[in-house]
């Protein structure tokens, strides 16, 4: 019976300081209102933290903003070798490959829509050629060559004095209609053949076989697109956090947060913590308990 007089000052004393923690973890979360009592608000309502969610929020908001997550981190990730390396693989890797298959792939067409397409490109680019020499000055031109190259053939000769310039041009005026007239004609079926061809070609080929047609090598495609992505970088990730607002970001989605939801996210970043809080209680009153009893 002595024993257990001993024991219930420290037993009690780690009943209270555990209950006593508890109570106040729960009370960070717990009332989520105002509790009224005769028209005057009691204290510690609402819990500490839906009381404080605003400016809880502003301030959490302002350290992601400012300090955890800032432009100079972004940049030194982007730009720290590993990323701008994958990048230049992926576009070279994707290079490649045959540009059909590409642009199939980018436009997610299948084969027969991509033929048909590319017939339909032809005739376009073919008519616009065919509209262009036929408003253009070219059977002007070729005729005129022709004059020059037929007062060439007869200079020195007994036909330079007998036909004269005058003559040559009127003989080879109407050729300026019949050039064209033939243009108009018969251009498409001259140019779209040759477009087509070139198209096909074209498409049978990869990015990087095109690149090297006008000298531009993988190891050149590798260190353009490091300049570009470099520079990209450089030149928009300070715009892109100015429109972005992490601070205000962070700041909305908490306010918007109710209280049960931040409750759980605390719980799951926080439980053993929390637990930790609440039987640290009871430890210190069992202590307490057994110091009162100890000098009693």
């Amino acid at each position: 019976m002595e024993i257990l007089k001993m024991l219930a000052a420290p037993v009690i004393g780690a009943v209270i300081g555990y209950f006593t923690n508890y109570i106040a973890v729960k009370m960070l979360f717990f009332p989520q209102q105002e509790v009224k009592l005769f028209g005057h608000v009691l204290p510690f309502t609402p819990g500490a933290i839906p009381k404080g969610k605003p400016r809880l929020a502003k301030a959490v908001g302002r350290v992601v903003g400012n300090n955890l997550l800032t432009k100079d981190d972004i940049k030194a990730k982007l730009l720290g070798g590993e990323i701008e390396e994958k990048l230049t693989s992926v576009i070279t890797r994707e290079l490649s490959n045959g540009m059909k298959d590409e642009i199939c792939k980018l436009s997610h067409c299948d084969s027969d829509t991509y033929e048909a397409g590319k017939i339909k490109l032809s005739e376009m680019l073919s008519q616009q050629i065919v509209d262009e020499l036929s408003a253009s000055q070219l059977p002007e031109i070729v005729v005129d060559k022709c004059n020059d190259t037929i007062r060439e053939k007869l200079n020195g000769t007994m036909f330079s004095k007998l036909i004269s310039d005058d003559k040559i041009h009127s003989m080879t005026a109407p050729l300026v209609g019949k050039i064209r007239h033939m243009v108009d004609k018969e251009g498409m079926g001259c140019v779209q053949p040759v477009i087509e061809s070139k198209l096909t070609n074209g498409s049978e080929k990869t990015g990087l076989e095109l690149l090297e047609m006008v000298k531009v090598d993988e190891d050149k495609v590798r260190e353009l697109t490091g300049k570009v992505y470099r520079r990209t970088v450089d030149n928009y990730v300070d715009k892109l956090f100015e429109k972005l607002d992490l601070a205000a970001m962070v700041e909305k989605k908490i306010n918007d947060m109710d209280v049960e939801e931040m409750e759980r996210l605390v719980q799951s970043v926080m439980k053993k913590e929390l637990s930790t809080i609440v039987n640290l209680g009871a430890l210190i009153g069992f202590v307490l308990g057994l110091f009162n009893l100890i000098f009693k």
